[in-house]
């Protein structure tokens, strides 16, 4: 097991300890980040005609599948997802993480557990900027 899938599954025990569903505790935070996201003025367009709660709830399933908590994912590869879109730049996806960061901090996630979950989407970059 590599040590961020370690801490991911950390991090899955951590919201579970203070939250009676930790599936769905991942879920509400990630509805509100799609939320802010699809509010703001740089990233914002990319979600124009989307269904973000519906964004939100497939990339609760990818993520809880990282974290151990599911068995399998359903949905698409971050690559095959963002495909079809308007290209993906650097500082599209580095704003992205800011608001992610941003709204992990609000949702009261210490800092090695925000962290954790950033070094997770951090890893994604490759298979998302440049629409790759």
């Amino acid at each position: 097991m590599s040590s961020l899938t370690a801490r991911l599954r950390a991090l899955h025990a951590a919201l579970a300890s203070t939250s009676p569903d930790a599936s769905a505790r991942v879920l509400e935070i990630l509805v509100r980040f799609y939320r802010k996201m699809a509010g703001d003025l740089l990233v914002g367009f990319f979600f124009v005609g989307h269904d973000t709660d519906a964004i939100a709830a497939k990339q609760a399933e990818f993520i809880l599948r990282a974290m151990g908590a599911r068995a399998s994912f359903s949905g698409k590869s971050p690559g095959q997802a963002h495909r079809g879109l308007a290209p993906i730049l650097s500082g599209h996806f580095d704003r992205r993480l800011v608001l992610l960061r941003e709204t992990l901090a609000l949702e009261g996630l210490p800092s090695e557990q925000i962290e954790t979950w950033i070094e997770f989407e951090e890893s994604f970059r490759a298979a998302i900027v440049g629409g790759a």
